[in-house]
């Protein structure tokens, strides 16, 4: 068992908004409370002026956190700058978040969760706005037997203010900084819940583990934590914070662990009355069923392996020309030729829609590759920005290796019905600066 993707969450491209690291992606009703990490690339000198998020998952931006000093820790709304770096060009400033939200409506008897998009809006000095819209899945905390079947399953909770303790708060463990590698025994901290729990002759009634993992940005493992470990943990029903289970101090300088950011992820786990696994445990197999719990930086510095490499290694052109009927879909794109021998890395892919032309992403990229005469593509589902006009994927195979291969790297764009006639464009990031234009797109009457 472990885990190698990337997380699937709500991605902004950093040059042009704001790339999310992770955040509290998972949480039961008691503990509306909001906590995330970003990044963003800026010219050079420019730096924060305002942080605003959306209070109550409405998409008004009517909470304004204050900067606090780096590795302080906080329960109020506030945010520290981890680092701020210069890179190809660029200044890359790494954030994180903390404060309160007002996302506590009870999704029973019908629902077991509710889904909420946090807007996250940063002001820079230069005048320039940038935004990210991470989704949150707000848990039912109460069963009972007229519930849906789905309503009830165990979760985790975010701890918050000084509830279970630690040093100098219960949420310490979230954006928390450490240069040496070593992580106290009071900042992973896992309570365990199960609304359903020692219900007599029901689904679902008794739990006393979860999974934990340590993930890099990357999508890889920490070596502490090579695969999802078990935690023994004692559940309840109740909102008290008394039963706690705190992990043992790691030292990440250790096992050779990389530098950069890790996520903090549990899955929790439950029985039915029979004694097996029940089908409503979180599967620590899936990335997507993980609760974010806490994060890392780890003698963080944006140059150090994280950032996309740079495109020496490939060429990046546009591809052949398409034709897009209103109404219906194609797939313009971009073509990638190899320039030096071995595999090119996985890349991150942002593609751009062009302002005012009535087109919009389906989600979908395609990389393609010619094997004698058979054309065999790979399929990748993307994150659409808040405003629609962006698609990113992370950790994208180009499919090219070795000098002169080519890949094609094409995005689903459909045509509204009263799109704009005549050509246009995409325009594709992949890696690093600079963007390519994609095919020429003719979009026509249908």
């Amino acid at each position: 068992m472990t885990t190698l993707l990337a997380p699937k969450v709500e991605y902004s491209p950093d040059l042009t908004a704001i790339r999310t690291l992770g955040y509290a992606n998972r949480f039961s009703r008691w503990d509306s409370e909001f906590r995330y990490d970003g990044r963003l690339r800026v010219p050079r000198g420019v730096r924060i002026k305002e942080v605003r998020y959306s209070f109550y998952g409405n998409g008004k931006l009517d909470k304004r956190a204050t900067e606090v000093p780096r590795g302080r820790g906080g329960v109020g709304q506030e945010y520290e700058v981890i680092e701020q770096a210069r890179l190809d060009g660029f200044d890359v400033i790494t954030f994180t978040l903390r404060g309160d939200l007002n996302v506590d409506k009870n999704p029973r008897p019908g629902n077991a969760s509710l889904k909420y998009t946090i807007a996250v809006q940063v002001t820079l000095d230069n005048g320039e706005v940038r935004r990210a819209a991470p989704e949150i899945d707000v848990l039912a905390s109460d069963w009972g037997k007229n519930d849906a079947p789905h309503v009830g399953r165990p979760f985790v909770r975010l701890p918050y203010d000084s509830n279970w303790g630690g040093k100098p708060n219960s949420q310490a463990g979230f954006g928390y900084v450490t240069d040496s590698g070593y992580i106290p025994g009071d900042k992973f901290i896992i309570d365990l819940v199960n609304p359903r729990n020692g219900q007599q002759g029901v689904p679902n009634n008794n739990i006393e583990s979860v999974y934990y993992q340590l993930v890099h940005e990357d999508g890889t493992p920490s070596p502490d934590t090579p695969v999802p470990q078990v935690c023994k943990a004692v559940a309840h029903k109740d909102s008290g914070t008394g039963r706690k289970t705190m992990l043992p101090p790691m030292d990440l300088s250790q096992k050779g662990n990389k530098t950069g950011y890790y996520r903090f992820l549990v899955w929790p786990q439950t029985t039915d009355y029979g004694g097996s696994v029940s089908k409503l445990s979180w599967d620590p197999t899936k990335l997507e069923d993980a609760f974010q719990l806490g994060s890392v930086y780890y003698r963080y510095t944006a140059s150090g392996g994280i950032d996309p490499v740079p495109q020496s290694q490939f060429l990046v052109s546009p591809g052949n020309p398409v034709t897009l009927p209103r109404g219906t879909t194609s797939y313009p794109g971009v073509e990638v030729q190899a320039t030096g021998d071995g595999k090119v890395p996985s890349q991150t892919i942002n593609v751009s829609l062009p302002l005012g032309k009535g087109l919009r992403f389906t989600g979908q990229l395609i990389v393609g590759v010619m094997r004698g005469t058979e054309w065999v593509p790979t399929d990748y589902a993307g994150a659409v920005s808040a405003d629609g006009q962006g698609l990113t994927v992370e950790n994208v195979d180009l499919s090219v290796a070795g000098k002169g291969s080519k890949s094609a790297v094409l995005a689903g764009v459909q045509a509204t019905h009263d799109a704009m006639l005549g050509d246009t464009n995409l325009s594709f990031l992949v890696g690093g600066p600079p963007a390519c234009s994609s095919s020429l797109i003719h979009v026509t009457y249908q």
